[in-house]
């Protein structure tokens, strides 16, 4: 049977990434992208088998759009959903500049919003053997914080990583599987700051290990904070 997974933030950079990875592995796949986004790049993915991909609107930031969205969904049901939505936030990612709009900002994009969405979601999973993905960080382990900065960055993340873990915890007696993967450095707009800086790793790398990460992890039951790489990270 054909795997299906529903990308939440798929119309640019590793969402649309890994929609093209997914769907090149035969999945079916579902991105979303936000109500007045290009999803021209998103769509093309599909051009030679379009049965195979889809595209549903969804902004994780504003709750008044939860409904309508599930809605679109209809029955569908899928073996993964990834939430992938996330900002970097102001460039200085310090706490003494941050407005409290800077901070509002990026805890309801990196984490309220993902997190809420995703337990409105869980109804959409299969079941037994669903599996949640988010798009965390290696900033978002306490253990290995020992070069400071980001601070905002790292505080959304942290986060997120707590409440997926929380859902995890409600969810694990039916079998939920919930993975916080880290996508490396890679080249995207966000990665780079806009072409500020260089990137450690390309996309296509970056996707391609995530993709593997997903396949290898999903639908065993656990709850695991990995690298694009598979390497176990310290929470």
């Amino acid at each position: 049977m054909t795997k299906s997974i529903l990308i939440v933030a798929a119309e640019r950079g590793l969402g649309l990434g890994l929609a093209e990875q997914f769907f090149k592995r035969g999945w079916r796949v579902v991105g979303t992208a936000r109500q007045h986004a290009d999803v021209t790049d998103l769509l093309s993915i599909g051009a030679g088998n379009p049965d195979r991909l889809a595209v549903a609107r969804i902004d994780v930031t504003k709750a008044n759009e939860i409904n309508p969205f599930l809605t679109s969904l209809s029955d569908r049901r899928f073996d993964v959903i990834y939430l992938n939505a996330g900002i970097f936030g102001p460039i200085h990612q310090s706490v003494l500049e941050a407005t409290d709009e800077d901070f509002a900002e990026i805890m309801l994009t990196n984490t309220f919003g993902p997190i809420r969405l995703a337990r409105h979601l869980i109804n959409n999973l299969v079941t037994p053997g669903g599996t949640l993905a988010f798009m965390s960080s290696h900033r978002g382990s306490v253990e290995i914080n020992v070069e400071a900065g980001l601070e905002l960055y790292r505080a959304s993340k942290v986060s997120l990583n707590m409440l997926a873990r929380g859902i995890y915890a409600d969810y694990k007696q039916q079998g939920l599987t919930v993975l916080s993967i880290h996508p490396g450095w890679a080249r995207t707009a966000m990665g780079t700051l806009d072409g500020a800086v260089e990137p450690e790793i390309e996309l296509e790398t970056s996707v391609h290990g995530v993709a593997d990460v997903v396949e290898r992890h999903m639908a065993t039951g656990e709850n695991l904070y990995l690298d694009y790489e598979d390497s176990k990270l310290p929470w």
